[in-house]
């Protein structure tokens, strides 16, 4: 199952934990969709410190087959995606 989520616009630095804390990928996501997102926030607090300001820009994707890192036929590979940008003039 593939799932992202992101923030809709960027936000202040300051803001920036609560608002990676506070994403969702929606409800139809499930299992090991959901836990590859809570590692994707992890990742991103823990990138968040080196990752100047004054504003922040955070997005999340990935896809989970249910079975593990093998192969499943017919499905993408498993993946996850963490992208933080620096945003340096304040979102309109």
């Amino acid at each position: 199952m593939s799932w992202s989520a992101s923030f809709t616009k960027p936000v202040a630095k300051r803001d920036a934990a609560a608002a990676i804390s506070a994403l969702s990928t929606g409800a139809q996501t499930e299992g090991p969709a959901i836990d590859q997102c809570e590692l994707a926030k992890h990742v991103a607090h823990s990138l968040l410190p080196i990752i100047p300001g004054p504003y922040i820009q955070v997005s999340l994707s990935g896809h989970a087959n249910g079975i593990g890192w093998q192969k499943k036929e017919g499905w993408s590979n498993d993946s996850i995606n963490v992208h933080i940008s620096q945003v340096t003039e304040e979102p309109l």
